[in-house]
C-alpha cells in the first residue's frame, strides 16, 4: 500500500448513518490505519503484544523492518499533520522530512476522535481508542468531582493553575484505566525512556501520560529536546529500548496565528533543521544501528475567522437552556442541556445558524463508533448528551478566549 492508496482508503465514506456521506467527513480508523494502532505496532515490532489493545498498523507496512531491530524513536510533533507536510513539500520546504520519507515509508493516518492533543496522546501511549480510555478533549465534565476541568493541566476551567485537583487529592494514575505501551514493554524486558518539555515534566498529565517510562528527560526547546534524544540513544546502547519525544512549537504558534502563517511556518523550519543538524547527522554509527525512527503528529489544525466562532456565553439564547458549560472541544463540543432543552438547542442551533453544525445524539455516535470501541461508562458522562460538529470553517466554544486562537483542532 502506497500512501495515495492509504489516502483513498482514509477518505472514503463511512457511516453514512450518522454524518452526511456527501459533506468529506474524514473518521477515525481504528481498525489499523490510525494513531491510536501505532502502539500495538510497536509492541509487534519488538515480537510482543499490547492484550486489550487496538490492532496494529497492516503487517506489510512494517514487516520488513524487524530483522536487526533493537531500537524504536517514536516522535510526536503536534499539529504537524500530513496536509502540513504535503504544502511544505510543495513550497520545497521541509528537505529532511522528505528523505526520510523517501529512504523510509510515508504512512498517512488518521487521528482519534476528538482530534485533540490529550486524547490523541493517551490514545498512542495506551493503544486504545478514546471511548475506552475516556480522556476525551481539552474540556471535560468529570462527574467523579462533579466538576468542570481542563483535562491537561487538571484544574478546574475557571483557573489556569496546574495540578489543582491533584492538590485536592485527586490520584493522575487512577484517570487513565488502561495500562501503558511502555508498562507492557518494560515487563518485557524493554527500555523505556522519553523526552518531554520541562513545564510539563512531574505534572499530573505527565504522570497520566507517562506510565512505565523509567528514563525521563526534560528539555527546554526544540534544540536540546534533539539532543537529549542523542543521549537517550547514548545511554540505551546495547539494550532493546522504546524511547519517545514530544514538541508543541508548531502547535502553539498554530493557534496563535494560523496553520498556514508564516510565523507557523517559521516553526516548521526550525524543527525540520534540529531534526537534521542535531540528530539525523550527528548520529553516530553505533546509534544508528538497529535503530526504526518512528515521526507523527497528533493531529492537525484548520483556521477560524472570529466571525465564524459561535460563543456560548455571549449567546444568552444558547446558554440559558446549558446545564453545564459547553465542554469538549470547539469542533466538537459536548452538549449538557438542561432537562427537557435539547430539541430546544437542536432548534435553535438550526434557525439561527443554518448549515453550520451537525447535531448529534451522544450516545449514538459513541455506540456507532466514532470514538472507538468499547465505551467506558465514564465516557457517556463525559461525552455529554449532545455532540456537535461544526461543518467547514466554524466552531462552537464555551467563552471567548483572553488569547483569540485562530488555529483549532481539526474536530
Amino acid at each position: 500500500m502506497d500512501a495515495q492508496e492509504i489516502e483513498r482508503t482514509l477518505t472514503d465514506p463511512q457511516m453514512p448513518d450518522l454524518l452526511p456521506a456527501d459533506e468529506g467527513w474524514v473518521l477515525p480508523h481504528y481498525d489499523g490505519l490510525s494513531i491510536a494502532n501505532l502502539a500495538a505496532t510497536v509492541a509487534a515490532l519488538f515480537d510482543s503484544d499490547l492484550p486489550g489493545a487496538l490492532p496494529a498498523l497492516p503487517r506489510a507496512l512494517w514487516a520488513d523492518w524487524m530483522p536487526g531491530l533493537r531500537r524504536i524513536v517514536l516522535v510526536i510533533l503536534d499539529a504537524m499533520g500530513y496536509r502540513m507536510l504535503q504544502r511544505m513539500w510543495a513550497a520545497g520546504e521541509g528537505q529532511p522530512f522528505l528523505d526520510l520519507s523517501e529512504a523510509g515509508r510515508l504512512v498517512p493516518l488518521t487521528s482519534v476522535f476528538p482530534s485533540t492533543t490529550d486524547a490523541a496522546l493517551v490514545s498512542v501511549s495506551t493503544g486504545r481508542p478514546p471511548a475506552e480510555h475516556g480522556w476525551l478533549a481539552y474540556n471535560l465534565y468529570l462527574r467523579e468531582l462533579g466538576l468542570a476541568a481542563n483535562a491537561i493541566v487538571l484544574s478546574p476551567i475557571w483557573t489556569r493553575k496546574t495540578d489543582q485537583l491533584v492538590g485536592w487529592g485527586l490520584d493522575p494514575a487512577s484517570l487513565i484505566p488502561v495500562p501503558s505501551l511502555a508498562e507492557g514493554l518494560s515487563s518485557a524486558g524493554v527500555r523505556c525512556g522519553g523526552v518531554y518539555h520541562a513545564g510539563f515534566h512531574g505534572t499530573g498529565f505527565s504522570r497520566m501520560l507517562y506510565k512505565g517510562v523509567t528514563m525521563q528527560r526534560p528539555h527546554i526547546l526544540p534544540s536540546d529536546l534533539w539532543v537529549h534524544l542523542r543521549l537517550l540513544l547514548a545511554q540505551t546502547r546495547g539494550s532493546r529500548a522504546f524511547l519517545t519525544a514530544y514538541w508543541s512549537g508548531i502547535d502553539t504558534l498554530a493557534h496563535a496565528y494560523g496553520p498556514h502563517s508564516d510565523l507557523c511556518d517559521a516553526e516548521f523550519h526550525t524543527v525540520s533543521h534540529l531534526l537534521s543538524r542535531q540528530f539525523l547527522r550527528s548520529l553516530p554509527a553505533a546509534d544508528r544501528e538497529g535503530t526504526l525512527l518512528l515521526i507523527t503528529a497528533d493531529h492537525g489544525q484548520i483556521e477560524i475567522p472570529p466571525e465564524l466562532v459561535l460563543t456560548a456565553d455571549q449567546n444568552p439564547e444558547l446558554s440559558q437552556h446549558l446545564m453545564v458549560p459547553i465542554m469538549g472541544e470547539s469542533r466538537s463540543a459536548f452538549v449538557y442541556p438542561r432537562p427537557g432543552r435539547a430539541a430546544a438547542i437542536r432548534d435553535y442551533l438550526a434557525a439561527r445558524f443554518p448549515d453550520w453544525f451537525v447535531v448529534l445524539d451522544s450516545v449514538k455516535a459513541l455506540e456507532a463508533g466514532l470514538m472507538g470501541q468499547p465505551v467506558a461508562d465514564e465516557t457517556y458522562a463525559r461525552a455529554g448528551e449532545l455532540l456537535v460538529l461544526p461543518r467547514g470553517a466554524r466552531a462552537l466554544e464555551r467563552t471567548r478566549p483572553s488569547m483569540p486562537s485562530v488555529g483549532r483542532h481539526g474536530g
